[in-house]
């Protein structure tokens, strides 16, 4: 049922139970467009995906997710491991009988994508992977919230608004308990069993997603590349928007001819 509007980017949200959980989901409800499935990261929700999931509009159907626990849905009993919150993403597209959507993560977002497209990837065309976690290099309490500080000083203070008033709401115990499954996620290993296309981008200034870790994932996945966007940090989605989509146009335009709708029509 659909309950609300979001205003400004003419998205709809709806509730769904997807098993034992609740989520919502914004979305355009365009479903004549290729879908594109948004996976929020740690503490997020789909309004950090906010002016990207404007800019896909324009040629696609997209729908923003509020995992269980996040943004206004109700928590769980405990915090979901990222496997757990990958079957919820694998739920929302069949329960909403999406075509093969793209799904694309952010941060966290892209273990929880790495894991449901390793798991299911029957379900989906492809993935995109935008500043992924966690690099083996700072896997730590202490090495995440030091990049994480360090990033924070790189991104416009709009950004930090919406970031410390969605940590707010998850609160630290249940924030805590989220990261001790990030950082014992291996997105390395999920990665390698992707074998749909993939696109990995990272912003030049990222801290967090760095490009030694970015160039692993890339050449680790069985058909994926990676695309860099120039002095942006970690945030692309919120802040360098239309870069962003531009950046990942050419591959969402590769996966859209290849479906079957798009091959019948004539040229």
């Amino acid at each position: 049922m659909i309950q609300r509007s979001t205003p400004g980017v003419g998205l709809r949200t709806r509730r769904l139970q997807v098993g034992e959980h609740a989520v919502d989901v914004r979305s355009t409800c365009t479903t004549q467009r290729p879908p594109i499935l948004l996976v929020h990261g740690l503490g997020m929700s789909g309004e950090y995906f906010l002016p990207f999931a404007d800019a896909l509009a324009a040629t696609h159907d997209v729908y923003a997710v509020d995992l269980p626990g996040y943004g206004k849905t109700p928590n769980p009993d405990r915090a979901l491991s990222i496997s757990e919150l990958g079957e919820v993403v694998a739920g929302v597209a069949t329960l909403l009988e999406l075509d093969r959507p793209v799904v694309v993560g952010h941060s966290m977002g892209c273990q929880i994508t790495a894991d449901t497209v390793a798991t299911h990837p029957e379900l989906y065309a492809g993935y995109v992977l935008i500043g992924p976690t966690t690099d083996p290099a700072a896997r730590s309490f202490l090495g995440q919230s030091s990049r994480l500080m360090r990033d924070t000083l790189r991104e416009p203070p709009r950004n930090n608004v919406i970031v410390f008033r969605n940590y707010l709401r998850m609160g630290p115990l249940r924030y805590l308990d989220t990261v001790r499954h990030m950082l014992s996620h291996r997105t390395e290993e999920a990665i390698q069993h992707c074998t749909i296309p993939g696109l990995v981008v990272r912003g030049e200034k990222d801290p967090i997603a760095s490009a030694d870790w970015a160039r692993q994932l890339a050449e680790l996945a069985q058909d994926a590349r990676l695309v860099e966007i120039s002095d942006a940090p970690h945030a692309l989605q919120i802040n360098r928007a239309q870069e962003l989509a531009s950046a990942c146009a050419p591959f969402l335009a590769a996966l859209d001819d290849e479906r079957p709708d798009q091959q019948s029509m004539p040229a």
